[in-house]
C-alpha cells in the first residue's frame, strides 16, 4: 500500500501542494469560513488539520494545502478524500479562495490531481461533486463523463 506521507510537496508550474500544516491556520480558517458561509473558530480548525494529517498518515486521504510558488500565498486545499486504495477510486476536492477561483488556476490544479492520482496512485475512477460550470467545461476537457447535474467521474 501507497505510505501516503511520502506525497509532498506536490509542484505545478505556479503552485506547491503540500502538508496544511505548514499553511497558516488563519489562512486556512478563511478558506472554511468563505465555504461555510458562516465564521469557523480557530479551535476548529487546528482540530481539523490535525484530523486530516493523522487520516493521511493512516492512508484514508491525501490532502494538501495549496500556495502560490511566487507569492507564498495561501490558495487553497484540494486532495483525494475520500480515497480507497482497494478499489483504486478517490473523490476529487478542491476548494480555492476566491482570488483563485479562476479557470486557469483550476486547469492547473484539476490536471496535475488527475495525472499524479492515476500515474503514481495507480487510481482507475476519480468522483468530483458539487461541479460548478466553469468546472465542469475542464472537467470534461480532462476526459470526465458526467454523471448527474453537479457529479463527473473520470474512469481510466
Amino acid at each position: 500500500m501507497a505510505q501516503f506521507e511520502k506525497y509532498h510537496p506536490i509542484l505545478t508550474p505556479h503552485y506547491a501542494l503540500d502538508w496544511l500544516t505548514k499553511a497558516r491556520a488563519i489562512d486556512v480558517q478563511r478558506l472554511y469560513a468563505n465555504n461555510a458561509n458562516v465564521p469557523v473558530p480557530i479551535t476548529a480548525v487546528a482540530t481539523t488539520i490535525n484530523q486530516t494529517m493523522r487520516a493521511i498518515f493512516r492512508n484514508q486521504k491525501l490532502v494538501w494545502g495549496v500556495s502560490d510558488r511566487t507569492s507564498d500565498a495561501f490558495v487553497g486545499q484540494v486532495g483525494f478524500d475520500p480515497i480507497d486504495m482497494t478499489t483504486h477510486q478517490a473523490t476529487l476536492q478542491v476548494s480555492v479562495c476566491p482570488d483563485y477561483q479562476t479557470a486557469v488556476t483550476l486547469q492547473e490544479l484539476y490536471q496535475r490531481l488527475v495525472a499524479f492520482g492515476t500515474a503514481e496512485l495507480k487510481l482507475t475512477t476519480l468522483t468530483v461533486q458539487h461541479v460548478d460550470d466553469p468546472t465542469a467545461e475542464i472537467l470534461t476537457a480532462l476526459g470526465f463523463q458526467r454523471l448527474n447535474q453537479q457529479t463527473y467521474q473520470y474512469q481510466r
